[in-house]
């Protein structure tokens, strides 16, 4: 009679443990948090500004660490490889932007950690292509 309730107890806790250890689209399977903290979402934001988030322990790719790739308005491919919590947006035309963050391992691959704001650029210039040591498209 034990042998059900047992079983019922086994599967219990290996679906428990299942749902602890999967993917929730914030980087559970091991990419840990990521967060943008500021500008919050929906702000007006002037040009430059700075794009800062808690992405826990991050670095250069060629240390091992995962790092964030940065992008704009659903431009995936043309993304900036950020290394530490902060950012400086700019080149951005005025107007509505979707900034996206994304957690990556040091290969590149996604670990599913995600956030993204909306910003309203006012004051900002047309956007360029020139870019500065950060890299990147936008000059961001």
């Amino acid at each position: 009679m034990w042998r059900p309730a047992s079983m019922v107890g086994t599967i219990l806790a290996t679906v428990v443990l299942a749902a602890a250890c999967g993917g929730s689209g914030n980087g559970s399977d091991g990419g840990g948090k990521l967060r943008i903290t500021s500008p919050s979402d929906g702000a007006s934001v002037g040009q430059p500004f700075t794009l800062k988030f808690d992405a826990g322990d991050i670095g250069p790719p060629d240390s091992g660490k995962n790092h964030v790739h940065v992008f704009i308005d659903g431009e995936e491919d043309d993304y900036t490889v950020v290394t530490k919590g902060s950012f400086v947006v700019k080149g951005l035309s005025n107007g509505d932007h979707t900034i996206t963050v994304t957690k990556q391992r040091a290969d590149h691959s996604p670990t599913g950690a995600e956030a993204e704001i909306d910003v309203n650029v006012t004051g900002g210039d047309k956007r360029d292509d020139d870019t500065d040591d950060d890299g990147g498209g936008y000059g961001y």
